[in-house]
């Protein structure tokens, strides 16, 4: 009679035991062993029967198939948003690496002239990508830590069922890198309070851990009007103390980068080195702060936490945004092994630990993020995810027979979802019985066209930290009409005049390059019959009279027009063809053709551009 009672709770205490958590308070916990050091990144530990780690799901996967992981994400992240500030793993002290208050955490070293003036997070270079993934897997180990709080107190009749999906959870990610094309912005985004089933079965609706976070209390070292905002807000409705959050205006905002958010993903996936896809998908990742926290347009909105970089990692959904850059990272893994971060200069984006201009490489340290207590970890060191505990649902290694088969599977999941609106226009070409003028050229070409993009190269010392440059058809003069067609945005840490040094004059200057795909917006003229096709014998003299473009900061400020050494401008085209198969990708011609003149006598544009402008090598 003994043994079926040490059974039941035997099993369940072991479950809980397997995983190894982040402490997150100062109350010892009576399951698992757990870290002793703060700031050493291990991930959450449980694995599946076979030995093999658990998934990140899309959020609305999460909620719509995992009811009971679900569950226990709310409640755990209400848990972590309560947690005392003074602990370094609460939500507010995760949160607080990312940027301001500025404060050193976990004992992790700094450069003394930027101690109390920088954060640790890297932007605008190549660690940009690889600083992110240990910092996510912080952040799941921290909440982890609570789904198993809650799943252990479920009662005795549930509680094997919610260890096993506290087991099973990872954090989610929202998938934003489709558009519209997969649904809206998530109402469970935008809802101030949220009904969520506790584990004793009961309904309840409680303050939503995803609408926003409040400050207790708000921290010293936040500065202008951040100071008096106790809670994050998104696309306030002005900048004082009582704004209150605009969620339609995120709502909106969201459906009208749609095409911009799918081209440049699209654009990204393209990138023959990890460096350009690094550099490419940093400006789709700098729109999403921008369509949640609102503030660049300054005709619209002030700004929201998630905005700033000094103030974004507050904002509850920031976790989900950076899950899907590190997923998008994790696919181009997939669809090229033997690409990988190779050494390159910072140029002025230096942060508390790094000096503006030094070189990096993926063996530079990640801090403040500890492999043990005594070393930090590199990117080289959680280049595999399941180093850190986790995967995606297209990265299950382990599934294939060879690794051949994995990168042609991954190459394969690419295509489907993120091959831009060309596949997509094609599709409906297919499907309707009367196809549109760009689906009739499709079909007469067999499902080749031309594809244009602007490349945008800057010198990153002699422009504002972030900025945005705005393409646009039309507004040469006050009664043109204006038609906006993509965007480069660079969206960087505050740059205080008493923390970067000045540029060694002997030092190369670092440029940064900007791809933008302009061909969807093109498709659109063709349909409202302004432009008859994509040839280059019509896109050119269309173009060389009507696109223009300004520079923005970040404020939305305009910025005075830079010369052609600051900001160059240019022109580029590729053939390209649509594959009848869904899971081929598009083909893109290796050359590209440049068309100097669309840009000529235009302010940015030249004839031959500064040195380093040569076409596009993808």
């Amino acid at each position: 009679m003994l043994m079926p009672w040490l059974a039941r709770y035997l099993i369940p205490w072991l479950l809980i035991s397997y995983v190894t958590c982040t402490p997150v308070s100062e109350k010892k916990s009576p399951h698992a062993v757990r870290q002793s050091t703060v700031g050493v990144v291990t991930g959450v530990k449980s694995r599946d029967e076979n030995g093999n780690v658990y998934v990140r799901r899309e959020v609305r996967d999460l909620k719509n198939n995992a009811p009971d992981q679900w569950s226990l994400y709310i409640l755990a992240l209400r848990q972590l948003h309560t947690t005392s500030q003074n602990n370094p793993n609460s939500f507010y002290g995760i949160a607080s690496i990312h940027g301001r208050p500025y404060d050193v955490w976990g004992d992790a070293p700094g450069k003394k002239n930027k101690i109390g003036k920088a954060g640790y997070c890297p932007h605008g270079n190549e660690l940009f990508l690889g600083w992110h993934r240990p910092y996510l897997a912080l952040f799941e180990q921290s909440l982890s830590s609570h789904v198993y709080d809650i799943a252990k107190k479920a009662p005795a009749d549930q509680i094997e069922r919610y260890l096993k999906a506290a087991n099973e959870f990872r954090i989610p990610y929202w998938d934003w890198a489709q558009g519209t094309t997969i649904g809206p912005v998530p109402d469970f985004f935008t809802a101030p309070e949220i009904a969520v089933t506790d584990t004793d079965g009961s309904l309840t609706v409680v303050s939503n851990p995803l609408y926003s976070y409040k400050f207790n209390p708000i921290p010293t070292g936040f500065d202008q009007k951040w100071a008096s905002m106790s809670s994050t807000i998104r696309w306030p409705s002005d900048a004082t103390a009582n704004a209150t959050s605009r969620q339609s205006m995120f709502v909106g905002a969201f459906n009208g980068q749609s095409t911009n958010l799918i081209s440049q993903v699209g654009v990204a996936f393209r990138a023959s080195t990890f460096s350009r896809f690094s550099s490419i998908l940093e400006d789709p990742h700098g729109w999403i702060h921008g369509v949640i926290g609102g503030g660049y347009d300054p005709t619209t909105s002030t700004p929201g936490h998630m905005w700033p970089l000094e103030y974004s990692s507050y904002e509850p959904l920031f976790m989900l945004h950076h899950a899907n850059v590190d997923r998008l990272l994790a696919l181009y893994q997939g669809a090229h092994p033997d690409l990988w971060m190779e050494k390159s200069s910072i140029g002025p984006h230096g942060n508390v630990y790094l000096d503006d201009y030094q070189d990096v490489d993926a063996n530079t340290e990640l801090l403040p993020f500890r492999k043990d207590p005594g070393k930090f970890m590199t990117f080289n060191d959680c280049r595999n995810t399941t180093v850190l505990g986790y995967a995606y649902p297209e990265t299950k290694r382990w599934k294939f027979a060879s690794d051949q088969a994995y990168q042609a599977d991954v190459t394969a999941q690419i295509a489907r979802m993120y091959s831009g609106r060309a596949r997509a226009q094609s599709k409906v070409t297919v499907m309707s019985t009367k196809p549109t003028p760009f689906g009739e050229t499709l079909e007469e070409s067999n499902g080749t066209y031309t594809d244009w993009i602007i490349e945008t190269q800057a010198i990153a010392s002699k422009l504002p930290p972030s900025f945005i440059v705005k393409y646009s058809l039309g507004g040469m003069f006050n009664s043109d009409p204006v038609v906006d067609v993509g965007s480069w945005m660079m969206l960087m840490p505050e740059r205080l005049d008493d923390v970067h040094a000045e540029k060694d004059p002997s030092m190369p200057e670092k440029l940064m390059n900007g791809t933008t795909s302009i061909t969807p917006y093109l498709v659109e003229q063709i349909e409202n019959k302004s432009l008859k096709s994509l040839e280059p014998s019509d896109v050119v003299p269309f173009l060389t009279e009507k696109l223009t473009w300004n520079v923005y900061d970040q404020n939305g400020e305009r910025v005075k027009f830079p010369d052609q050494k600051t900001l160059s401008v240019k022109v580029f085209s590729t053939s390209a063809r649509v594959p009848e198969n869904d899971e081929e990708p598009i083909e893109y011609d290796d050359g590209s053709t440049a068309y100097p003149e669309i840009t000529a006598g235009k302010s940015g544009g030249n004839k031959m551009g500064p040195p380093g402008m040569m076409p596009p090598r993808f």
